[in-house]
């Protein structure tokens, strides 16, 4: 059987050196692994394109199936599919208050509609859950992923009790999931619950900026103690926080993308009162520490936002956990742990490429994998940054104390990893192809941290953010998105090899899915991809799909319904899960296929799908599920894939 060639093991060995990455680190001999035998390679020869193979060209008739107790299932998100935005006691959100306020941030297809750039409606699952319960049954779901919105059980952010020792909770919104939970173990489904899906109650980021300031841990910490207290008897899967990356990152510098519009563009409103887009500069007096100065409040977005918000939001975590383990995880015997997102890196290749040049990338791969992933993985199982982070960024990058690496270090029973493409990585070159050298230590900081790295799923961006071919894979339905398999074995490799001892409790892919190529983003025929693909020797992973595979609203007879492309994408990601498993003997205990439903997919609304469930939002108000040919697939690859007890 085939093993991942030697990419993998270089990026593992990197992995443990966690260094600045020089362009001289690659030796003058390299020794290179390819299925198991090893060869020592000119390092100035072209490199034999032959040996780069990901080893899921095979037969699965005689691989091993996943067991019977792995965890199976589907993943939603509270504000993406709820609706009831302001029903049954629940407070404002973030997003609800910044979709509101900047709607034409949202796309939408239809601007007279409401409801097409909030999740006001969504799916209504508040009042429909019963519904996404019969779709969990069309796939075989043994276990369903959804968060708790914060603001529907604490309005004001703050979870706090009464003299008498009493939680002052909204008890209609506490009940609702009661409602759900219960249900579900009565279908004997199991419910795997996402404390926060970064919808932060509004009046912690009017209060004191949210995730920028200190308090947003303690204050995350005691609502998850009610979690924990009132649902903990029957919940024995916990995730803290989903994706820090995407929360602080697209919300407090890019964009705007994600609530709350922190971003570096100048706030559109300190020009236009009455503006609709843009930046936001609303936002509440904020202290990064507890002994840092008092930022005013409104002000314009700051540089290192980003950055304090991961520090807060990481530290949040770690002290959700603390509280678990020592009043609740011993009674109750449940799993808590983290869900981070990030791109496996892939060596940039392309023919006539020396072997020293690929181990170089090979080298940037795993530099831009620690980055990506590491800067949140690394903390909760290390209990501190990366070093090649810490390095590059200087004094821009906040400390730990040692308390903290304390309560930080092994914070995760299991680790989560949202897993959806890859990333091509290399070290950038001058115009005389000459090698952009990495930061010095007196230039490090955010703005050089990665001025010598590169990394995408792409080789260039046009307007939007659109990708430019060639693309590592064909692009599927959102700008981000391509379909690229074997990233989930690579990363899972990775994780591997880079935690080996640590993660005690295995891995469990939280989400993986895509949008099908639609009328707003797709590529038919990317004769560009698929030339670039057949010049390094893999045909297979240009995957060029034609006009009659992009799906069309309103269209129940073609793609929309008949869903081949995601049928692909989930056949051949659930073929490396599998071959990481059986093949490397990764200890990876679940999968949960994203999405359940149809649902508000945040800047895009709601024409971007990547549920296996069809709603058609606009003209049935009766949000009315049809499941798509992929969720029954689905139910019958656990069938096929999976031991049955």
């Amino acid at each position: 059987m085939k093993t991942l060639t030697i990419f993998t093991t270089l990026l593992a060995a990197t992995a443990a050196k966690k260094c600045i990455v020089k362009p001289t680190d690659a030796g003058e001999n390299s020794e290179i692994e390819v299925n198991g035998n090893s060869t020592v390679a000119n390092p100035d020869d072209p490199i034999d394109l032959k040996t780069i193979d990901y080893g899921d060209n095979v037969d699965m008739t005689d691989v091993k199936k996943l067991p019977a107790d792995f965890k199976w299932g589907a993943a939603t998100a509270a504000y993406q599919i709820e609706g009831a935005w302001n029903e049954g006691g629940r407070g404002e959100s973030v997003w609800d208050h910044f979709t509101h306020e900047y709607s034409e941030n949202v796309e939408s297809g239809n601007r007279s509609i409401d409801f097409s750039t909030n999740g006001d409606r969504a799916c209504n699952s508040y009042e429909l859950f019963e519904e996404d319960i019969k779709m969990l049954k069309v796939m075989n779901a043994k276990y369903y992923r959804f968060s708790i919105s914060w603001s529907r059980i604490f309005p004001e952010g703050v979870a706090e009790k009464d003299e008498e020792g009493n939680w002052l909770v909204n008890e209609e919104g506490a009940q609702y999931y009661d409602n759900l939970i219960d249900i579900l173990i009565e279908n004997d489904i199991t419910p795997f619950v996402t404390l926060y899906h970064w919808d932060l109650p509004y009046a912690l980021h009017e209060k004191y900026g949210g995730w920028l300031d200190y308090r947003s841990q303690y204050d995350f910490a005691n609502y998850a103690e009610y979690c924990f207290e009132r649902y903990g008897d029957r919940v024995k899967n916990w995730i803290t926080i989903n994706e820090p990356w995407v929360n602080c990152v697209s919300g407090y510098r890019l964009g705007p993308g994600k609530a709350p519009y922190r971003c570096t563009a100048e706030p559109s409103r300190f020009t236009n009162a009455t503006a609709l887009s843009g930046c936001s500069y609303e936002i509440g007096p904020t202290k990064y520490t507890k002994d840092s100065e008092e930022l005013p409040k409104d002000r314009a977005p700051q540089k290192l936002e980003d950055v304090w918000c991961s520090h807060n939001i990481l530290l949040g975590h770690a002290r959700a956990v603390k509280v678990y383990r020592e009043k609740f995880q011993k009674e109750q015997k449940g799993l808590i742990g983290i869900t981070i997102d990030g791109e496996a890196q892939i060596p940039w290749v392309e023919p006539g490429m020396s072997n020293k040049e690929y181990e170089n990338n090979k080298k940037y791969a795993n530099l831009a994998a620690e980055f990506r992933i590491g800067w949140y993985s690394d903390p909760p199982m290390t209990g501190d940054y990366p070093a090649s982070v810490k390095e590059r960024m200087g004094k821009d990058l906040p400390e730990f104390t040692e308390e903290e690496k304390a309560m930080l270090k092994g914070s995760s029973d299991f680790l989560g990893w949202n897993t959806y493409t890859a990333h091509w990585a290399a070290q950038l070159k001058n115009e005389d192809g000459s090698y952009v050298e990495p930061p010095t230590a007196e230039e490090a900081n955010f703005d050089n941290s990665k001025k010598d790295m590169w990394d995408d799923n792409c080789k260039g961006r046009g307007e939007g953010w659109t990708c430019i071919p060639p693309t590592l894979g064909s692009q599927a339905g959102s700008s981000w998105n391509t379909k690229f398999a074997p990233t989930i074995r690579v990363g899972l490799n990775w994780f591997n090899n880079r935690y080996k001892g640590l993660i005690k409790n295995g891995i469990v892919i939280t989400e993986n899915g895509c949008a099908q190529p639609n009328y707003k983003v797709a590529r038919a025929n990317d004769e560009v991809t698929k030339k670039y693909f057949e010049s390094i020797g893999q045909p297979q992973y240009a995957d060029t799909y034609t006009e009659e595979d992009i799906e069309k609203e309103g269209d129940l007879e073609g793609p929309l319904m008949n869903d081949k492309y995601r049928i692909d994408w989930y056949d051949q990601y659930l073929k490396n899960l599998r071959l990481a498993y059986a093949v490397d003997g990764i200890d990876v205990r679940g999968y949960m296929a994203w999405s359940l439903i149809d649902n508000f997919e945040w800047e895009n609304g709601y024409e971007t799908r990547f549920g296996m469930t069809y709603i058609d939002f606009y003209n049935d108000e009766e949000l009315t599920r049809h499941p798509k040919e992929s969720l029954k697939h689905l139910g019958e690859w656990y069938k096929e894939n999976v031991e049955q007890a």
